[in-house]
């Protein structure tokens, strides 16, 4: 399909999601709602946040480091900015361009270095990360759930991605390195361009997990992969607290923590506005009998909190690259398309 049209859907979406919310919301009792009872906790809730980045960029580095193919460890730096640009990418974009510019400019960053690492591998890092990262995420859910009441389908939720993440990081360790993409992922000539993208992908993701099999690597990845969640919860129930709901606990903010993560692996509209709110509106009304005006409110501050580090830090660093905010998208939406239509040529 053709991008104009692409955007016509995405701007009719829009506009029918946001003339719903228009047409069903007190407007006049959401104002009202923004009584912030504490600018410190705010303030808190903010500086979580952004720890919560770095940890991840310490995850992402420590399988960066794992590379088989990379002669030295990897500065932070080199990293870090690539992350922080890339939320700002997925903070004010849709679809997830943010990922294909942070690995972009990860390449540029490790190729001033000497190091020639092509755009798949990259991608796999990231990949790798992020199932790693979701497991953390399932263990902290599971822990929380033991000594807070969580409701049967945060359970749900949990399992399902939890099975999935750990079927996919097994069968990686377990392949052995130069064995070739099992014969069923590669049969069938209408998908071949389909699964020739998938086979180097699967191909990036299992060369870097091969470092995880070592448990120093492992663990390089997997507690900053852990703290990343403990402090988005941390930032949650502080929003809570600014907002006088204090009173949901931290169960409440455990729950906030799974709704809105399976919200945002779902970037429909540009900031995942709309999405966001419900994700937060819908376990503090049903479960904890907050107002909706309340809840609505809370919501579009505790995502102000995500995005004030997405947008702001993520601007600054884009300042230091060297590079254009629209050239940079051109060149990830480029490298986007380009690994559907052609995956050999995807470097």
């Amino acid at each position: 399909m053709p991008r104009w049209a692409w955007r016509a859907i995405r701007l009719t979406a829009i506009a029918v999601i946001v003339g719903l919310v228009a047409w069903r919301v007190d407007w006049g009792a959401v104002v009202a709602a923004f009584r912030v009872e504490s600018l410190w906790l705010l303030v808190l809730a903010v500086v979580a946040n952004f720890v919560s980045v770095v940890l991840k960029g310490m995850a992402w580095k420590g399988v960066v480091d794992g590379l088989p193919g990379l002669r030295r460890r990897t500065p932070y730096m080199d990293l870090l900015s690539p992350l922080m640009v890339g939320f700002l990418f997925n903070t004010i974009l849709a679809a997830r361009v943010g990922e294909i510019a942070k690995v972009l400019l990860a390449k540029r960053r490790l190729a001033r270095r000497g190091e020639d690492l092509s755009t798949t591998v990259l991608m796999g890092t990231v990949v790798v990360e992020n199932i790693v990262t979701t497991i953390a995420w399932v263990l902290l859910v599971v822990l929380i759930g033991l000594f807070l009441p969580l409701p049967s389908y945060a359970w749900i939720i949990t399992a399902v991605l939890g099975v999935i993440c750990l079927v996919v990081v097994v069968v990686a360790l377990l392949q052995s390195p130069n064995r070739q993409v099992p014969p069923w992922l590669s049969t069938g000539s209408l998908w071949r361009r389909i699964t020739r993208a998938f086979q180097r992908l699967w191909g990036a993701v299992h060369e870097s997990h091969a470092s995880l099999r070592n448990p120093q690597q492992m663990a390089r990845v997997a507690i900053p992969s852990f703290g990343t969640w403990i402090a988005q919860w941390a930032g949650i129930y502080a929003t809570l607290g600014a907002f006088g709901l204090g009173y949901v606990g931290w169960g409440g903010a455990g729950l906030l923590l799974v709704t809105i993560t399976l919200a945002q692996s779902f970037p429909i509209l540009p900031g995942n506005l709309v999405v966001f709110q419900a994700a937060a509106v819908v376990p503090l009304t049903a479960s904890y009998g907050v107002s909706a005006a309340d809840a609505l409110a809370f919501s579009i501050v505790l995502q102000a909190t995500e995005m004030a580090v997405g947008v702001v830090v993520g601007f600054i660093f884009l300042l230091f690259e060297n590079v254009g905010f629209r050239e940079l998208r051109r060149e990830a939406e480029g490298g986007r398309a380009s690994s559907r239509a052609s995956p050999s040529r995807v470097r």
